[in-house]
């Protein structure tokens, strides 16, 4: 990637989104202050839903609209991201009922307005949130459960397209579920970079229960009221969109789009993604529903991995005491690793080990010479702070000395004190492992389309693009990495 593009990049991380000044044409906003006591914002087409000009209620207390109860604001939680619905409201001489919802920010009250809704089935959910409540076993009723809410979700929504988007570790995405009309053809196993979902927007989604646009082309309306910069949106459903993600969901195709964010501890760890090719709007009820679902199954989500990672604590756990245990039967630390070589290879899955204790420098396996390792060893001991290193390109931590590291391309590094040798470091090595990653379109594209463009412009084609990796290694897991690290630990103990 050029510097131009990481540039640009960069850029799409930090757009005060949040800030647009701006709703979608779907719903109307006012904005009440921290107390809940006087209407700061509105936007222009309030009148539209509530026969009210917006002009005529900024600056006025929020007890002048008769529609809005004030037991509604005393009930409304006082934690930031609390919010309360109340359904089917009339509005003075309004014929129409509209939806509300309040939203509970840092410094103000947020008033979501929505038409409601016509008719509709009612929603038979109890099934599907039962089953989503049940935590999997293995990694093929995670898959199935993956299914039964990606299934649930289009019953619901009706939309043409509905993924499951996974975070990596870079932030990149991947889809690793979904269910799409026939003649879609498919997303599933695409890999989405980083940039396709920048900081910013990633931060919303956490804060959020869902994000619905209805119709990508209709116009945003404008807040008023208010001095200085505009009212702060981040947990605001209405929210306008950004330009870009609008020319990025035209260029895919889609009209309307709908996401659910998947959390696990307080983390994005992925979304729902569901996508129509015609404008589509979905009522309350059902924006509720979804996210009920989506909430169960992060739980249960949740639940799976934290399971797992236990199991494999333990595992780790069980397999260095082995270890430390007949390292220890060695008055030699060098000599134990010899012997033990095979197991201190297979414990993270490496090609090569080095231990440096000191001075002094053992290798087993096919690693870099001492040399190589010396190299390494220096720039881990002064340059990276953190006790434990992963990486998977060496390339990338030690440019142009990829000759004196061969034949690694990979490392998983951890450096601990000892109290008879000061720092004890381990390394382990695994070779080059060609891969290839499938992306929907040229994931730097962009850059090629426009040389001059002073904004990130979405790429315009999502097609199967696929790149070759040669100077990488296999990545290392979580599991891995736990494992080097209760290693490093009971090994500078003991020696």
């Amino acid at each position: 990637m050029d510097e131009r593009l990481k540039q640009l990049i960069a850029g799409c991380d930090t757009l005060p989104l949040h800030r647009s000044g701006a709703i979608q044409a779907h719903g109307a906003l006012l904005c009440l202050s921290a107390d809940g006591q006087r209407i700061r914002h509105a936007s222009a087409n309030l009148a539209s839903l509530v026969g009210v000009p917006a002009e005529s209620v900024i600056g006025m207390p929020a007890g002048c609209l008769p529609w809005l109860p004030e037991d509604m604001l005393a009930a409304l939680e006082p934690e930031p991201g609390a919010r309360r619905h109340l359904n089917a409201i009339a509005p003075h001489d309004s014929a129409e009922s509209i939806d509300i919802e309040l939203i509970r920010c840092e410094d103000a009250v947020l008033v979501e307005l929505q038409p409601t809704p016509h008719g509709g089935a009612p929603l038979a959910l109890y099934d599907r949130q039962r089953q989503l409540l049940q935590t999997p076993s293995d990694s093929a009723s995670l898959l199935r459960h993956h299914h039964t809410l990606l299934e649930t979700v289009q019953e619901i929504t009706g939309f043409d397209r509905v993924m499951l988007y996974r975070f990596h570790d870079d932030w990149s995405g991947e889809v690793i579920a979904e269910r799409a009309s026939a003649g879609l053809g498919s997303y599933l196993g695409l890999h989405f970079p980083a940039s396709d979902i920048p900081a910013n927007a990633r931060e919303l989604y956490r804060l959020n229960p869902s994000r619905l646009i209805p119709d990508i082309r209709a116009p945003a309306v404008p807040l008023l009221g208010g001095e200085g910069e505009p009212p702060d949106l981040s947990r605001s459903g209405l929210r306008s969109v950004a330009p870009v993600h609008l020319q990025y969901l035209d260029h895919m195709g889609v009209a309307a789009s709908f996401s659910l964010p998947i959390r696990v501890g307080g983390r994005l760890w992925g979304l729902v993604a569901c996508h129509h090719r015609q404008p589509r709007h979905l009522g309350q009820a059902q924006r509720t529903a979804c996210e009920g679902l989506a909430g169960s199954y992060s739980l249960v989500l949740g639940s799976y991995l934290a399971g797992q990672r236990l199991r494999n604590l333990d595992s780790a756990g069980r397999r260095v005491e082995r270890l430390i245990e007949s390292l220890s039967s060695h008055a030699d630390p060098f000599d134990g690793l010899q012997q033990n070589a095979h197991v201190l290879l297979q414990i993270v899955d490496a090609s090569a080990c080095a231990l440096v204790i000191g001075g002094e420098m053992a290798l087993i396996g096919e690693g870099p010479d001492s040399d190589g390792i010396a190299l390494l060893d220096d720039w881990f001991l002064h340059h990276h702070p953190e006790a434990l290193l992963a990486c998977d390109h060496l390339e990338a931590l030690l440019p142009g000395q990829t000759q004196a590291l061969m034949p690694a391309c990979g490392v998983l590094a951890a450096k601990g004190p000892s109290e008879r040798h000061g720092p004890v470091r381990l390394y382990w090595f695994r070779p080059a492992e060609p891969y290839t990653v499938v992306w929907a379109g040229h994931p730097n594209k962009p850059a090629e389309e426009d040389p001059s463009a002073t904004m990130l412009s979405p790429r315009r084609s999502f097609e199967h693009w696929v790149e070759t990796r040669n100077s990488y290694s296999t990545a290392w897991s979580n599991e891995q990495r736990m494992t080097a690290a209760k290693f490093r630990t009971a090994l500078a103990q003991w020696l």
